[in-house]
């Protein structure tokens, strides 16, 4: 359970990766992303599906509203988010920017599909490109809080994460990758914190359509064991 609350609680990045790159729509530009991901840990399976609404308000701001539903039982939407993306840094293939993003508690508690409260996060992400490569860094936070008695007492109100990715452009349609990192375990007795891999690859089918398919897969026993996904990448003004 905790393992799952773990992975509902996280916004993702352009899937399927979860390191976030630094890159923004423009003034009135629009990206809506649709995955789904299949999901197996200890033999218990589960499927959860996310649809993400960016807008470009300037040249580097977006603000964007993310909503991930469960599928499998017990299904329903999970904590609906919000935030903006904000690339305050730009020169010679290197930028840096800052995801803020909150949480509303839209998820139902009682079924682990949410903390039963509003919470936070915020990301730190760097992103270097050099010929066909293209290195992303993040580091960051959540801040989580429970309605729960018992799960707010066991549970961590702080999570520390980080991971780092490479993407090599194949070709003009095609993108591999590989991204990797760690985070907080959610329960406070759990001392080995989660570590995963993920490898993918991304179908540039048009200049506004990207095809994805991700392999993610646990590097220690306290991160989900596998998950495979799909995803749908739309761009317009």
């Amino acid at each position: 359970m905790f393992a799952q609350l773990s992975f509902l609680n996280t916004a993702y990045a352009a899937h399927p990766l979860v390191s976030e790159d630094t890159g923004t729509q423009g003034v009135g530009g629009y990206q809506i992303e649709v995955n789904a991901d299949w999901l197996k840990d200890e033999g218990v399976k589960s499927r959860v599906a996310t649809a993400t609404l960016t807008k470009g308000v300037l040249e580097n701001l977006d603000t964007f509203i993310n909503l991930p539903y469960t599928t499998s039982e017990p299904n329903g939407i999970n904590d609906v988010s919000v935030g903006f993306k904000w690339r305050f840094f730009d020169a010679d293939g290197f930028s840096v920017g800052l995801k803020p993003e909150y949480r509303f508690a839209s998820g139902d508690q009682e079924k682990s599909l949410g903390d039963g409260r509003s919470g936070e996060s915020l990301t730190l992400m760097t992103q270097y490109m050099w010929g066909r490569f293209t290195w992303l860094f993040n580091a960051g936070f959540e801040h989580h809080r429970y309605s729960d008695p018992a799960k707010n007492d066991e549970s961590r109100k702080y999570i520390q994460k980080s991971s780092v990715a490479m993407l090599y452009a194949i070709n003009d349609q095609w993108t591999a990758l590989i991204d990797s990192g760690v985070k907080s375990h959610v329960s406070k007795q759990e001392k080995s914190d989660p570590q995963f891999v993920v490898l993918g690859l991304i179908h540039q089918v048009s200049d506004d359509l990207d095809l994805d398919i991700g392999y993610k897969k646990a590097l220690n026993h306290t991160d989900i064991d596998k998950q495979i996904g799909m995803g749908m990448t739309y761009r317009f003004k």
